[in-house]
């Protein structure tokens, strides 16, 4: 009996450190853009930005696993936005200013740009934790007018916290409002 009993630990133990040490874990190419985003939504009236909406966000790699190219993705949480864009993963941007964008929820074109991640860059409102900011603008070709409003998504970066489930952030740092 202590014979098997050796001989199950001997190849326990062997099993472990060739799985520990013989393949290591690699993330995926835009793993530093991707995350699970808490947002809220303005639209530009002027010159000014106005709390519009709030809404949850992902952004995730392509099968292909290049750092050139995210799914952004609103789970048809705001418009309806499913979108393969472009994406500089190295330096944390994505979108393409006067690029059209064809989300695949509902065939709509989306000019998507000035996106980036800012590591570290906001407080969860409800832990307080310090967690990565996402931000980008967003116009659609289906609004009243096609392109007429820019909205700027601004948020911060899943806790797993249950405080901070659901619960949007509105005291935001704003942008200059861009030229249509």
């Amino acid at each position: 009996m202590k014979k098997i009993l050796f001989t199950i630990l001997s190849v326990a133990v062997a099993l472990s450190s060739v799985s520990c040490n013989k393949f290591p874990h690699e993330g995926t190419a835009t793993e530093s853009i991707a995350g699970d985003w808490t947002c809220t939504i303005y639209c530009a009236e002027g010159n000014e930005w106005v709390p519009y909406y709030e809404a949850d966000y992902m952004t995730y790699n392509t099968a292909a696993n290049v750092p050139t190219e995210i799914w952004l993705d609103d789970n048809e949480t705001f418009w309806g936005t499913k979108c393969k864009i472009d994406a500089d993963a190295a330096n944390l941007s994505f979108g393409a200013n006067g690029k059209d964008y064809t989300d695949i929820y509902n065939d709509v074109a989306q000019k998507i740009f000035g996106g980036k991640v800012t590591k570290k860059g906001a407080i969860a409102p409800g832990s307080g934790s310090t967690v990565d900011k996402i931000e980008f603008f967003i116009q659609f070709s289906d609004d009243e007018e096609p392109y007429a409003y820019t909205y700027y998504i601004v948020g911060y970066k899943y806790t797993g916290f249950p405080e901070d489930n659901g619960n949007y952030k509105d005291d935001w740092d704003l942008p200059a409002v861009p030229a249509n």
